[in-house]
């Protein structure tokens, strides 16, 4: 990510749920890859200590790097949560209310596919400043809960000195990413134009709420956290869902603000996350503070090898490989490897990996493959 002479590009993957259970009924050994660690029964039910299984970690055995690797675990949620509950169900949907008091359908049990599949959000908890001032209250940066139970800052200070299984990284939901999910993107964007005091209010607020809940974390830690995971997600195919305009005079001076935080303390590697075409604003994006884009989204235009030439050293990038075109194995598959991997073997800061997760339709035959082709191209 420092653009520095390495020995080998990592390779580095993002895996959901889903395809990963796929993978463990196609032959993945659950014993290899279930993560479990003694701690208190039940999350404090019983004073003992007693085994509990963490979930799965199964980037080792694939061979690739976690792109999240050791997480910060800071909750920016609100709190008190939404109670999530199931509000409704017909013969292919259920609704529930979600915990960010969004109300969601989603396909029922019955469906082959169902949590891959995106639910569709239909309604949303922030729909104008009234009800924007009643969600404010759950969003109390100094609230206890925000930090884990075991928040012993030397005990940390040590795990993250001593993580080697990929990076350790701090997450940060961005201005336009918390606006259209308390929003939605429909009533958020609109909203712009209708009413500029209610979003100044909402990012002005998300400034100083993500610093100041975050301080803690960031002032113990420092450079001990390798990246910075931002994620917008404000991007669809055809360019951004917001004008350059709009981002400059909104959320870049927010931006600002909060990369200026990190960078005080020592953090300076800061990835944004936005799916869709990006490339309008990716100037503003750089000037807002961030230094690494993923994950190149190919089915909206974006090309590992246009933004390295448009950006330079810029951007770290990460990404790219056409997911679609991996999947197909065989010389599709080589193709896409080869018409992109060299140029940033050659040029340096580059995380290799698919256009984003890995898709559930993903067979482990398919998998290995492109395992061992792309592994076998890595070294400088």
């Amino acid at each position: 990510m420092d653009f520095k002479k390495v020995d080998s590009i990592p390779w580095v993957e993002s895996l959901d749920e889903e395809i990963l259970m796929n993978f463990l009924s196609s032959g993945v050994p659950i014993q290899e890859v279930t993560a479990i660690q003694w701690g208190v029964f039940l999350d404090g039910f019983l004073l003992f200590n007693w085994p509990k299984v963490l979930g799965f970690d199964p980037y080792e055995y694939l061979g690739c790097i976690n792109l999240t690797g050791c997480i910060v675990p800071v909750d920016i949620g609100p709190i008190p949560r939404f109670k999530q509950r199931r509000i409704g169900a017909g013969p292919r949907y259920e609704e529930y209310l979600t915990e960010t008091g969004a109300l969601s359908r989603r396909f029922s049990k019955g469906t082959k596919v169902v949590w891959y599949s995106m639910p569709q959000f239909y309604d949303f908890p922030v729909k104008d400043r009234a009800s924007w001032e009643q969600y404010k209250k759950r969003l109390n940066p100094e609230d206890p809960r925000r930090y884990p139970k075991d928040w012993e800052k030397e005990g940390y200070i040590q795990v993250f000195e001593e993580y080697q299984n990929g990076p350790t990284t701090l997450g940060i939901t961005g201005f336009y990413g918390f606006g259209a999910e308390l929003m939605g993107i429909t009533n958020f964007v609109t909203s712009f134009y209708k009413d500029p005091e209610l979003i100044n209010d909402m990012v002005t607020l998300w400034e100083q709420f993500t610093i100041q809940t975050l301080r803690d974390a960031v002032e113990t830690l420092k450079d001990r956290i390798d990246m910075v995971y931002w994620w917008e997600d404000m991007a669809e195919r055809h360019g951004p869902n917001i004008s350059p305009k709009l981002y400059k005079e909104f959320l870049l001076p927010h931006y600002k603000t909060v990369t200026s935080f990190l960078n005080k303390n020592k953090i300076k590697r800061i990835m944004i996350d936005s799916d869709g075409n990006i490339q309008p604003i990716l100037d503003l994006i750089i000037e807002a503070g961030i230094n690494g884009t993923w994950p190149l989204e190919v089915n909206a235009g974006m090309d590992v090898r246009t933004v390295r030439k448009l950006h330079g050293e810029k951007l770290f990038l990460g990404g790219n490989f056409d997911k679609k075109e991996i999947e197909k194995g065989g010389e599709a598959m080589r193709n896409e490897i080869d018409s992109k991997l060299p140029l940033m073997k050659e040029t340096g800061g580059y995380l290799a990996g698919l256009d984003h997760d890995v898709p559930v339709t993903f067979t482990l035959e398919r998998f290995r493959e492109y395992a061992n082709y792309l592994t076998s191209q890595l070294a400088i």
